[in-house]
């Protein structure tokens, strides 16, 4: 019996073995990378750089925090910054335009009940979003509940 093996597919096993081994390599390197990273070990710096190639303990985020904090004390975990963006920064300008352009409470005539909701009116009608008509109602009553109280906003009338 004659054995008709394609000596190619041997070497193709071979070369995905190979392949399989680096991928691995790859995969635990990344591993790694990430295991430090969420640690907060700067891996750019210099002390980064030479605990990331010497360090042979468990890749638990505790125990590199350990090693880190021992070679270099003054650093902390890093603190995670509150992304702002465009969206948040608009809304908390429109809000702060609603709030700027009320008649002050002693100035008023109209009840604060009856001028919040007619604000609330105007601003669904120009197509502002609910929650901010509601706010600006909320606003109104309470503006005139503070400082020198408008009578009909604390008694209830």
């Amino acid at each position: 019996m004659v054995d008709n093996q394609d000596p190619g597919g041997i070497k193709e096993l071979r070369d995905a073995a190979d392949r399989g081994r680096k991928a691995s390599q790859e995969l635990d390197e990344v591993k790694r990378e990430m295991a430090f990273l969420k640690a907060g070990v700067d891996t750019e710096s210099k002390a980064g750089q030479l605990l990331f190639k010497a360090y042979d303990g468990e890749l638990d985020t505790e125990s590199i925090q350990v090693e880190w904090q021992e070679l270099v004390p003054s650093s902390a975990p890093p603190v995670e910054e509150e992304v702002v963006d465009a969206t948040d920064t608009q809304v908390a300008e429109q809000r702060r335009e609603l709030a700027g352009d009320t008649v002050p409470p002693e100035n008023q005539t109209e009840s604060p009940y009856d001028a919040g909701h007619r604000e609330f009116k105007e601003m669904m009608d120009a197509g502002r979003p609910k929650e901010d008509s509601a706010a600006r109602f909320i606003h109104t009553v309470l503006e005139a509940a503070g400082g020198t109280p408008d009578p009909r906003v604390v008694s209830g009338r």
